[in-house]
């Protein structure tokens, strides 16, 4: 689908082809930008699998198949109580309906420019000054055996593939944000809100493509333990004896020094599950790694 966006976005740049002169071109330009990113995306996604041992590997390269894979590698946190996978087989089957429905618009509009049957309707606008913009086309010259492609030019793209397109993007949202719960929890939101709105979810999914897979819930104990044993250190090195250790405060006397503990107390997570040191950010124990600030 991402490929039909780089298409609209590359059409906007041809604003003053009225005419549609130029429609290859939006499909040759989306085309290889939509290829770069979904190369970049299917790396991504096979060498995740690869790492993590999950099975049909293949379906990192496939349309659509790809879609529905983002899920089953994010299978350690699912979308509210509902594996990651079916939300992502259902993305993949909107994805596919909104592809189909998009080429049979593509195609309508290539016959009828093609033919020279569609007349462009300005309108006249004045803000400060008159402004000309275009309002739609006249298709009233369509030979009958086109009326089909007048249709579905007219009335597709509005009443059709915009609610398509809408249920798309909210099953998207969801398994995006599975998917960088699992491999970016530190930054999900932002790398889920970039993938959202523009489509360039491969490039952030290869980005991290070396982190470990975790559940958030797991994240949030590391997090809290490492808080912990950061209060730990504290402790030892502030300790009651008044040496070096923080007894003083500007001066005088430490109002808290006879609360504090002789020794730390025990980690209260300890039974939650431990990290696992260097490794628990998942950095795929490459030091050279361009992108090692983004992991976990």
């Amino acid at each position: 689908m991402e490929f039909f966006e780089f298409a609209s976005i590359t059409e906007l740049a041809f604003m003053s082809d009225v005419y549609k002169r130029y429609l290859w071109s939006y499909l040759v330009i989306g085309g290889c930008l939509f290829a770069v990113v979904y190369i970049l995306q299917s790396v991504a996604l096979y060498t995740i699998a690869s790492r993590e041992g999950f099975k049909n590997k293949w379906m990192a390269f496939v349309p659509f198949f790809n879609t529905y894979y983002i899920g089953v590698v994010s299978d350690k946190n699912n979308v509210f109580k509902v594996k990651a996978k079916y939300v992502s087989l259902a993305a993949a089957i909107v994805e596919a309906v909104y592809c189909a429905l998009a080429v049979l618009y593509y195609v309508a509009m290539y016959l009828i420019f093609k033919g020279g049957y569609a007349e462009p309707i300005y309108e006249t606008m004045v803000y400060g000054t008159q402004i000309d913009f275009l309002s739609g086309y006249n298709l009233e010259t369509l030979p009958e055996h086109l009326n089909w492609a007048g249709w579905v030019f007219a009335n597709l793209q509005d009443y059709v593939l915009y609610w398509v397109q809408l249920a798309y993007i909210i099953l998207k949202v969801f398994i995006l944000v599975s998917f960088f719960r699992t491999y970016a929890a530190r930054r999900y939101f932002l790398f889920s809100l970039f993938s959202v709105f523009f489509p360039l979810g491969g490039v952030f999914m290869f980005v991290v493509r070396n982190n470990r897979g975790k559940s958030y819930m797991e994240y949030i104990r590391e997090q809290q333990q490492m808080q912990y044993r950061m209060y730990q250190e504290y402790m030892r090195n502030h300790g009651a004896d008044g040496q070096n250790n923080g007894s003083n405060y500007g001066g005088q006397n430490n109002p808290y020094e006879q609360q504090r503990p002789s020794t730390p107390p025990e980690d209260p997570f300890g039974g939650l599950g431990s990290s696992d040191g260097g490794n628990s950010g998942g950095r795929g124990g490459n030091p050279s790694d361009p992108f090692d600030d983004f992991n976990n």
